[in-house]
C-alpha cells in the first residue's frame, strides 16, 4: 500500500493547459479532505496581472473562491502554495 499524505491541487500548469478553476480546486480540495489526504492549495497571478497592481485583489479572490465552503477545523491541514506564473 502507498502511504500518500499530500496531494498538490490547482498548480498553473493545470489551471493553464486543462483549464482547472477555482471552482474545480475548490471540489478537489473537498474530495481530499474526504479523502483523509493533505491538500497543497496552489494559488498565484500571472505576470499581466501583476503588472496591473491587481495582484493582491487576485490572489485573495482565489483564495475566497477555492475555500467556499470548507470548514475551518480542516483549515488546519491545508497547505497553500504561493506559486505566481511570472516567477
Amino acid at each position: 500500500a502507498l502511504s500518500v499524505e499530500y496531494v498538490i491541487i490547482g498548480h498553473s500548469e493545470r489551471r493553464q493547459f486543462f483549464g482547472e478553476t477555482n471552482g474545480s480546486v475548490n471540489r478537489k480540495v473537498k474530495a481530499a479532505f474526504n479523502t483523509d489526504l493533505k491538500p497543497i492549495m496552489c494559488i498565484g497571478e500571472s505576470l499581466k496581472i501583476r503588472e496591473s497592481g491587481k495582484a493582491e485583489e487576485f490572489v485573495m479572490n482565489q483564495l475566497k473562491e477555492c475555500l467556499v465552503g470548507i470548514d475551518e477545523e480542516y483549515i488546519v491541514d491545508l497547505t497553500i502554495a504561493y506559486e505566481p506564473i511570472w516567477a
